[in-house]
């Protein structure tokens, strides 16, 4: 096979010519690697023969899509699909050819499984020695945690996310989206591009061990643990999430940030005709709103309750106040600015139809990122993947008769 030249290996995304194959599954796993895939990478995600990612059947799902949820289709596109039993010796044959010429694998089973399975960072390393492996799981390798099964709420409750978004009445409550699969997932493209990083200066390849409960905690940490951290100081200051709150309007709800600088708390409060505000010692300055910020939230929503929400978004705008609508989900994909920026795009998927996606967020100006494939169906590319490892089509039948792909 003709490799390709740099030029045209950028062509899609900068991370043109590195080949990851994603053994994970349902979110931690598959959204790092749509990353990947999006700015570039070939991302072969392996499925087992016998059992379709849960992911495939998550959510939304027409008759017709043949596999393909709305859930999987955001998380999967520009990758390809191949579909192998890792539990017969020729589908681990077969996925270590894989690893032989690849530069990334990430996989997220519980800990233990891959080396039960002869797929551990021992052997893939000795078949790859510049490899960068990422593993991925809940607590970690070890610990009283590590055999716990885990999803994302389970994470939030133990990271601390669900006390965080407690009301005021102390009613813990969890944040409505997977946050820390999400999270994790940032976590793991990052990590992933650091260590290529790394390896091209010559650090070889290496394992990468990331927990949903390490990222998720590190991502908590600066704000709502910030009266965790002094250790030889006593700390009286509220934990920024007691502070946030949303304002009534009078059609709706709107946004008006309380703890703003200085000059703009002056500008609201000139904004709204409360010159009291102003000159008000609880509001005198940012560590005084911060320390009264139910206060300052009270004073907000009695004016802007006077208003609708687009009046109230004109009127503290023209004063170079920090406000926003609250947008639904329907609202959100009209909004002038996600409009003005094209960060929905309209695609047609060769068996789910039209279906909308979000552009990635990273806008490369010398090697800019675009939508190469669909999200595969199930198997898709097995045939094609193989071949490009000399399997010819005798062979490829037979191992399928045999359910060693599929």
């Amino acid at each position: 096979m003709t490799e390709p030249s740099p030029t045209a290996s950028l062509a899609h995304g900068p991370l043109g010519g590195i080949r990851v194959i994603d053994l994970s599954a349902v979110v931690s796993g598959p959204f790092a690697t749509s990353i990947l895939a999006d700015q570039g990478a070939d991302v072969i995600t392996i499925e087992q023969a016998g059992q379709p990612d849960v992911v495939r059947a998550s959510g939304p799902l027409a008759d017709s899509a043949d596999g393909v949820s709305a859930f999987w289709a955001a998380m999967n596109r520009n990758k390809r699909a191949v579909a192998l039993d890792l539990k017969q010796i020729e589908g681990t044959a077969l996925f270590l050819e894989l690893v032989k010429g690849a530069d990334v694998v990430v996989q997220n089973f519980r800990p233990g499984a891959v080396e039960r399975l002869g797929l551990g960072w021992d052997v893939l390393s000795e078949v790859n020695p510049d490899l960068i492996m990422c593993s991925i799981s809940a607590y970690g390798p070890d610990g009283p945690y590590s055999e716990r099964p885990a999803y994302d709420p389970i994470i939030q409750a133990v990271a601390g996310y669900a006390s965080v978004q407690a009301g005021p009445d102390g009613t813990p409550e969890l944040i409505r989206t997977i946050v820390c699969d999400k999270v994790t997932a940032m976590h793991v493209a990052q990590s992933i591009c650091a260590a290529l990083v790394g390896r091209s200066n010559g650090a070889g390849g290496q394992h990468i061990e990331l927990t949903m409960l390490d990222a998720s905690l590190h991502f908590l940490w600066p704000d709502a643990m910030w009266g965790q951290t002094y250790l030889d100081h006593e700390v009286d200051m509220p934990d920024l999430a007691s502070i946030y709150r949303l304002q009534q309007s009078r059609d709706g709800w709107v946004i008006v940030y309380a703890i703003s600088t200085d000059p703009q708390w002056q500008a609201m409060c000139a904004a709204f005709g409360r010159d009291d505000l102003a000159r008000d010692e609880r509001f005198a300055d940012l560590q005084a709103r911060l320390r009264n910020g139910d206060a300052a939230n009270a004073a907000i929503q009695t004016e802007t309750t006077n208003y609708t929400t687009n009046e109230v978004v004109d009127l503290l705008e023209a004063h170079g106040v920090p406000v926003a609508p609250v947008n639904t989900r329907t609202s959100v994909l009209q909004d002038p600015q996600v409009i003005h920026r094209s960060l929905v795009e309209h695609s047609t998927h060769p068996s789910a139809g039209e279906i909308r996606s979000i552009r990635p967020a990273a806008r490369f100006s010398k090697t800019p990122t675009s939508l190469r494939r669909p999200a595969p169906l199930f198997g898709e590319h097995t045939d094609e993947v193989l071949s490009e490892l000399g399997i010819d089509p005798e062979r490829m039948i037979e191992l399928r008769r045999r359910g060693v792909v599929r």
